[in-house]
């Protein structure tokens, strides 16, 4: 009887290490060819962000029209932040820290003097424009610190609120302010080469007969506002004021003139003059003096908004600014 011998081969435990290696490989080739999603075009993300305004100490940026642009796809890019705003460089924009609340329609506002149109609710800001007193403009909101967003030649710019009012702004062809020290610094303050100013530092009554009122009768004329600010210096003296200003108001009111006194203003602790004896001044002058002569109540505007001053007496540059705003929005009524 023959016998048939059968020869099993063995496995080896490497080989069959090998065998599932190779499995899982092509399972993995086979999931992610199933995963991987359809090839599309890279399609950048666009926001656009209208009526802002950058600026900083040395230089200022329309970017009322900005564009903002990120690339979806690219998180490199996003992360770095791809910003395209007037080719103006990321770290040069400054996002301005007002806010504009916009009107339901537009609304028609005068200027009540010479007045600057900037890119942006601040005097930082690049001035475009120069408006002449009376001027009519478009308001389409205001700002919460105090300029108008009006609409300037096709574009979105501002305009300090105080020097804008809803009235239509007499004509006034020209101002002859009359004074002491402080009539000097406003004059300094806001620099209005336009009009005549008469005014000396320590001066009070006798350079107001002797000095002021001939200017003031020189260059008095149809359209012409007269401002009068003299008696911080001598508050004792408020009887000749009266009696001089009331006798010389048909000769300027004749020419056409519009005659204004302004209250003597207040002061912060300084050693020889007090709140009190002004306020006895100013409310004297205010009764004794004729009724064409209007008063500007300067006194109580300032204690009420704030100003500033080193000395007592004397303000810095922005309390004048304010004050001499405050006397055009009162002459333009």
């Amino acid at each position: 009887m023959s016998h048939i011998s059968i020869r099993q081969k063995n496995v080896t435990s490497f080989e069959l290490t090998m065998l599932a290696a190779s499995a899982i490989v092509m399972l993995i080739l086979i999931c992610a060819s199933l995963l991987r999603p359809a090839t599309t075009a890279q399609t950048p993300v666009v926001a656009e962000a209208l009526e802002i305004e950058a600026v900083d100490e040395e230089k200022s940026y329309d970017v009322s029209k900005a564009v903002v642009m990120a690339k979806a796809n690219d998180d490199e890019e996003a992360e770095e932040g791809l910003v395209s705003i007037n080719n103006t460089p990321e770290e040069d924009i400054v996002i301005p820290d007002y806010s504009i609340s916009v009107f339901e329609s537009e609304k028609t506002l005068y200027t009540s003097d010479r007045v600057n149109v900037r890119t942006g609710a601040g005097t930082d800001y690049d001035k475009v424009a120069v408006l002449n007193r009376g001027v009519s403009v478009s308001a389409l909101g205001e700002t919460d610190n105090g300029w108008y967003q009006v609409l300037y030649d096709g574009e979105a710019r501002y305009i300090k609120s105080d020097y804008l009012q809803e009235k239509v702004v007499p004509v006034v062809s020209n101002f002859v302010f009359a004074g002491d020290s402080r009539t000097v610094q406003m004059n300094q303050a806001v620099g209005k080469s336009g009009s005549v100013w008469v005014a000396q530092v320590g001066e009070g009554y006798d350079f107001f007969v002797n000095t002021a009122i001939p200017s003031i009768d020189a260059n008095a004329g149809s359209g012409t506002a007269i401002i009068i600010n003299f008696g911080v210096n001598d508050l004792h003296n408020v009887d000749k004021y009266i009696k001089k200003v009331n006798s010389k108001i048909d000769s300027w009111v004749s020419k056409g003139a519009t005659v204004y006194y302004a209250a003597v203003l207040p002061v912060s602790d300084y050693p020889t003059i007090t709140n009190a004896d002004i306020e006895a001044f100013n409310s004297k002058l205010q009764s004794g003096l004729d009724s064409r002569v209007c008063y500007l109540d300067g006194y109580t505007f300032l204690q009420n908004n704030g100003f500033s001053t080193n000395d007592g007496l004397h303000y810095d540059y922005d309390t004048y600014r304010n004050l001499y705003a405050y006397y055009m929005s009162k002459i333009s009524v």
